[in-house]
C-alpha cells in the first residue's frame, strides 16, 4: 500500500489526478489502514471536482492512524484538504470546523508555517485565507479580521486589516480577502 500511494503522489504532482486517483484506490484496497491512501483520494477527487467523494474519503483518513514512522504530517494535509473540499462545496459552517481543527493542530511557536508537501504553493496562509472567507460568509467579521491580520503579518505586509464592518466596511474587506485569495 505504501508503494502504491507513493507512486499516487509522483502521479498527483505532474498533475495526472485522474492515474493518482487509480493507484490510491489500490493502496486503499490493499490496506484499509494505509491513511496516506485516504488522503491522496481526497485531493484527488478535490482535484478532479467530485467534492463528496473528497469529503468522504477525508473523513475515512481521519479516523485512521498515522504511521509512526511516517514523517510527513498527514492528519493535516487531510485537515487542509477538508477545508478546502467544504470552500469549495460551499459549506462555510464546515470549512471553520475543520480550518480551525488544522490551526490548531499545526501552528507552533517558533516553526515555519505548514506547507503541502505534494504542492508547495499551498500552504497555511491558503488555508487561513479561505477560513477568512468563511468567517465572512457567515458573518463573524472579528475573526475575519483576526485571520486576514495574521496573513498580512505573515506576508511582512504594510497593509492592514480592514476592521470597518460597516456595510462599506464589509465591502472593503470583501475586496481584500478577493485580493488576498489571487495573491495566495
Amino acid at each position: 500500500a505504501e508503494d502504491m500511494a507513493e507512486y499516487g503522489w509522483v502521479l498527483y504532482e505532474t498533475k495526472d489526478y485522474l492515474n493518482s486517483n487509480a493507484w490510491f484506490k489500490d493502496a486503499a484496497a490493499n490496506n484499509k489502514d494505509w491513511k496516506d491512501s485516504y488522503n491522496g483520494l481526497g485531493w484527488s477527487f478535490a482535484k478532479l471536482m467530485v467534492l463528496d467523494s473528497s469529503i468522504a474519503l477525508f473523513n475515512t483518513g481521519l479516523t485512521k492512524e498515522n504511521q509512526k514512522w511516517d514523517p510527513a504530517d498527514i492528519q493535516s494535509e487531510i485537515l487542509a484538504g477538508l477545508t478546502f473540499a467544504y470552500h469549495a462545496n460551499g459549506k462555510d459552517a464546515k470549512v471553520i470546523e475543520y480550518g480551525r481543527a488544522f490551526l490548531d493542530s499545526t501552528v507552533k511557536p517558533l516553526t515555519s508555517g505548514w506547507t503541502f508537501d505534494h504542492d508547495t504553493l499551498l500552504n497555511y496562509l491558503d488555508v487561513r485565507i479561505t477560513l477568512a472567507a468563511s468567517y465572512f460568509a457567515v458573518g463573524k467579521f472579528d475573526s475575519t479580521i483576526l485571520q486576514v491580520t495574521v496573513i498580512l503579518d505573515s506576508l511582512n505586509s504594510s497593509e492592514l486589516a480592514i476592521t470597518d464592518t460597516s456595510l462599506i466596511g464589509r465591502k472593503e474587506m470583501a475586496k481584500q480577502i478577493m485580493t488576498l485569495q489571487d495573491f495566495l
